[in-house]
């Protein structure tokens, strides 16, 4: 059986039952998302490959506490477990006193342009899949108001349908995005 097309919770339930070669796929899965997600925090690649490895780590330690847990959206749920790890690490180092050096005046800032268009093309990305999700005319609703700027009444005529309607489409979808989208919301 070919693992590498198993699903997150297919493998989820895989590694709790110890199976090293499910790790590794879904090591190899996601260790470049978490890379990217990383670069916010620091840019020396060397701290960001130990803390996806700290990361991977925890969730080898924790495996068996993941069996028969239902989670809902496994790399939102990962994506946010790595923010909290490095919010850790980071809040540690703060504790530590700072001293001011000459040199520091002239460090330059990195430039972090590439990495904020990767992180809005992906955002774009799950934006369209979980817009995606939902039925026909919710998304239309959504799409008149958001994309084309048509007032609910414009939308309404056009849709044949009520205000009120239009108003529950757009809302269910706002309730939804946030829903799907909430590792990228800060």
């Amino acid at each position: 059986m070919n693992k590498s097309t198993f699903s997150d919770d297919q493998l989820i339930e895989l590694i709790a039952a110890d199976d090293t070669e499910a790790f590794k796929i879904l090591f190899d899965k996601y260790y470049s998302t978490l890379a990217r997600i990383l670069m916010r925090y620091s840019d020396d690649s060397e701290l960001i490959k130990d803390w996806i490895q700290d990361i991977f780590v925890m969730l080898w330690e924790t495996r068996a506490q993941l069996q028969g847990h239902q989670i809902a959206n496994f790399k939102a749920y990962f994506i946010v477990m790595a923010r909290n790890h490095v919010m850790r690490v980071l809040a540690r180092k703060k504790k530590a006193v700072l001293v001011f050096s000459p040199e520091m005046e002239v460090c330059d800032v990195p430039d972090n342009t590439l990495c904020e268009s990767l992180d809005a093309a992906e955002l774009r990305l799950m934006h369209d899949a979980a817009l995606a999700k939902l039925p026909a005319k919710t998304q239309q609703a959504y799409l008149l108001n958001r994309h084309k700027g048509l007032t609910y009444g414009k939308i309404a005529d056009t849709m044949g349908i009520s205000i009120k309607t239009v108003e529950a489409h757009i809302s269910r979808t706002i309730a939804f995005l946030r829903q799907e989208l909430v590792v990228y919301l800060r």
